[in-house]
């Protein structure tokens, strides 16, 4: 007999969890949809020469195959391991057919090969939302991705979050100001600050040969921001005599009083000099999101600036930024910290009781009646069960309220109406049953 393991690190739910992710998905596409940005979709397969062309390690590439294929048909398949990978194809692809600036959104399955570890899965949800224009690109697609994320997060009501922003333009004008000149490799050390202790840190420092006073003024300039709100970071930065510096603070200050008018908080929101993730590879502005008090636990939101989005498949630019909620992460770090509540076990409101089949005509009539005026409802299968343990399964999936009809209701067009959260019991006409469940 074959056990029934599902293979590690592939996200999987029990209903009452399902329940939860799915009414998160619902409230970020309401969200991702009242600021304009359309539905799309893709295959979640793709050719490997197209996964491969931008930032993909293809160790991180899952194949697909039939038992009985051949190498050179279409046995063997390619899983995306992101949305973006596909949606330079897909511009790339309709870039005559779409209107700029074009404004995405998608919610679906992606596949990575990840070494397991805590919150990092081989298929999770990601939940992404871009622009990508054929021309020069405003600032002003920062501040509707951001405050689109913004929204979104805030009616999830999770907890508190933080959106760090930060730019390399900013964190190479640090490091080269204080004569360091491996920056790439500087960059990768300080993008593990919030998984190591400081001393870690600097034992890390020191095995790229950076000098003990150089790695103080590291250290210190990463616990700067701390202590500083978001305008006091960029007014204490602009007294330093720099153009290109001047020129980026004053982009984040147009975005950050940008996103104060459009109604974002401003404890929501850090102007972070030492994010660094993606720096590495991108040159404009990256934007991280975490969880209060489980920073540790990586972010669960995150994007980046790009200046070709599709350069590899057209002859056009494409510049572009986009955000992604890491779906499957965000749920199971709040999960960690005991911030998700699973109250119910199914979509069903209300469950009639099924006794004898002497009443079932009357118990499909107002089964029918309730699912006609959008009340989710469920008769009980078994007609010959006991009505304890019909009211047990009630109960046990968090069902709301119980109906329960005798021959003295049918006769006096009434019911039973049980409330399950109060255990009050009590007779309602039945033409104002719908107006009380409502």
């Amino acid at each position: 007999m074959i056990k029934p393991l599902p293979i590690s690190w592939f996200w999987e739910n029990l209903p009452e969890f399902q329940l939860i992710e799915d009414n998160y998905k619902e409230i970020i596409k309401k969200n991702y949809s009242l600021s304009g940005f359309t539905p799309i979709d893709t295959p979640v397969v793709e050719r490997l020469e197209v996964l491969l062309a931008k930032w993909a390690d293809d160790n991180e590439v899952y194949a697909i195959s039939r038992v009985n294929g051949e190498q050179w048909d279409d046995s063997l398949l390619w899983l995306r391991f992101d949305l973006t990978v596909p949606l330079a194809r897909y511009v790339a692809q309709y870039e005559w057919e779409l209107t700029f600036p074009f404004r995405r959104q998608h919610i679906s399955r992606v596949y990575r090969w990840e070494r397991p570890q805590k919150w990092r899965f081989r298929e999770f949800y990601q939940a992404d939302v871009d622009i990508i224009w054929n021309g020069n690109l405003p600032n002003f697609a920062d501040v509707e991705v951001i405050s689109t994320i913004y929204n979104s997060l805030k009616e999830l009501d999770f907890w508190d979050f933080v959106i760090n922003i930060n730019n390399k333009k900013f964190l190479s004008w640090f490091l080269e100001s204080i004569w360091i000149k491996n920056i790439k490799e500087t960059i990768s050390i300080i993008d593990k600050k919030d998984k190591v202790r400081h001393d870690k840190l600097r034992e890390m420092f020191s095995f790229i040969w950076l000098k003990e006073e150089i790695i103080d003024k590291i250290v210190e300039f990463i616990k700067f921001w701390e202590e500083k709100n978001s305008l006091e970071i960029i007014d204490y930065y602009l007294q330093f005599e720099n153009q290109l510096l001047k020129e980026w603070l004053e982009e984040l200050r147009y975005l950050y009083n940008s996103l104060i008018s459009l109604w974002v908080d401003e404890r929501f929101i850090k102007i972070n000099p030492s994010i660094s993730r993606w720096l590495n590879y991108y040159t404009w502005t990256v934007f991280e999101t975490f969880v209060v008090w489980a920073e540790n636990m990586w972010s669960v939101s995150s994007w980046w600036r790009y200046e070709n989005l599709a350069s590899n498949f057209t002859k056009n630019n494409f510049p572009w930024v986009g955000w992604s909620i890491g779906l499957s992460r965000l749920l199971s770090v709040l999960d960690s910290i005991w911030k998700i509540k699973t109250n119910r076990k199914t979509t069903s409101k209300v469950m009639l009781v099924n006794m004898w089949v002497d009443f079932l005509q009357k118990n499909l009539e107002i089964t029918k009646f309730l699912r006609q005026n959008s009340i989710n409802t469920e008769l009980y299968l078994d007609d010959s069960a006991k009505i304890q343990k019909q009211l047990k399964y009630a109960n046990n999936k968090k069902i709301n309220y119980v109906i329960i009809i005798w021959e003295t209701e049918i006769q006096n067009d009434i019911v039973v109406l049980k409330n399950l959260d109060s255990w009050e019991q009590f007779e309602i006409n039945q033409k104002d049953l719908l107006n009380y469940i409502k």
